[in-house]
């Protein structure tokens, strides 16, 4: 899972974090992963995003669901007005960014052109946060269940 800022490293038991024995030293230490900066507010709240196999949790604020929410349902009318056209036509793209609160920036594109239904379609999603640049693909259906979701159990 991917969090906001934190920086890992990989410790071995008993010694200093970050500090590496020589090479072939130290066979059969256990090793841990330690956050070593940046802990998350406790009241800060998590929109957890399933792409594919994959699952990344972002801090997010209900504003920011709610404009995330409205963009997609904007995308949901697209795919429904391109099923009921007679005739075909370039349809507009979706792209939303967001910035502060523990991430960079959460960018959410889908070109609707480039897929036949709303229950086909993929969403590219790109995340930076911490110097970390993330950039995954995932239905439209299970992002926006993920937002449902978020936003289902949001309390601000």
């Amino acid at each position: 899972m991917l969090t906001g800022s934190p920086l890992y490293r990989v410790s071995r038991a008993g010694s200093s974090v970050g500090a590496r024995p020589a090479f072939g030293a130290g066979r059969g230490t256990s090793r841990r992963l330690s956050a070593v900066a940046g802990a998350q507010p406790a009241q800060a709240q998590r929109l957890m995003l399933h792409v594919g196999e994959t699952t990344i949790g972002l801090p997010f604020t209900r504003e920011k669901a709610q404009q995330l929410d409205a963009a997609l349902q904007q995308l949901l009318k697209t795919f429904a007005e391109k099923q009921a056209a007679e005739r075909p036509r370039r349809w507009d793209m979706m792209e939303v960014a967001f910035s502060g609160g523990g991430i960079d920036t959460l960018e959410v594109f889908c070109n609707p052109n480039a897929h036949t239904t709303a229950f086909e379609a993929k969403l590219l999603l790109t995340l930076q946060a911490g110097g970390v640049s993330v950039a995954t693909e995932g239905r439209l259906s299970a992002i926006k269940a993920d937002v449902d979701n978020y936003l289902a159990a949001a309390t601000d």
